[in-house]
């Protein structure tokens, strides 16, 4: 081994030592939302929740690097698909509907499509005044804000 070169775990010893802290945290989970408090438990929950799930997505990233599934074309384009979906609901959730659709629409088309700045631009744009003129002036639907409280942009 070289000098100032940090061992690492290799093949099966990555995965068991994963699964070893996986039922760590688990046990830790387990026994502090049993022997916890309801207040004490939601500190503690705020600590091991994470954990949990950084572990889980390590147990899965060694389990996929150890035994690799041959992924089809399809399967590229779908992942992608549930990707940007998410990412609109997450936005749609955060901001609300009147900023998240013209700001997905310029994001989208500039980053997937790769379409050119210009067209990104007046797409968001228009979808930006078709939501104000439509639903926002002429129907008065009241559109549902994000979680996080923002200026008022629309009346």
């Amino acid at each position: 081994m070289r000098s100032g070169t940090m061992p690492t775990l290799s093949g099966r010893g990555a995965l068991v030592f994963s699964l070893a802290m996986l039922a760590v945290f688990a046990y830790a989970a387990y026994e502090m939302n049993t022997a916890f408090s309801t207040r004490a438990r939601l500190f503690a929950n705020a600590l091991i929740v994470p954990a949990l799930v950084l572990a889980v997505a390590q147990v899965v990233r060694e389990v996929r690097r150890l035994h690799p599934l041959p992924v089809p074309p399809e399967a590229a384009f779908t992942r992608s698909a549930f990707k940007w979906a998410a990412a609109f609901f997450a936005m749609l959730w955060a901001i609300g509907l009147a900023v998240t659709i013209p700001l997905f629409a310029l994001v989208y088309l500039r980053l997937a499509a790769r379409e050119a700045w210009p067209k990104a631009v007046a797409y968001a744009f228009f979808a930006w005044l078709f939501v104000e003129v439509l639903f926002i002036r002429l129907l008065h639907v009241p559109l549902p804000g994000g979680a996080i409280p923002l200026p008022a942009i629309t009346n």
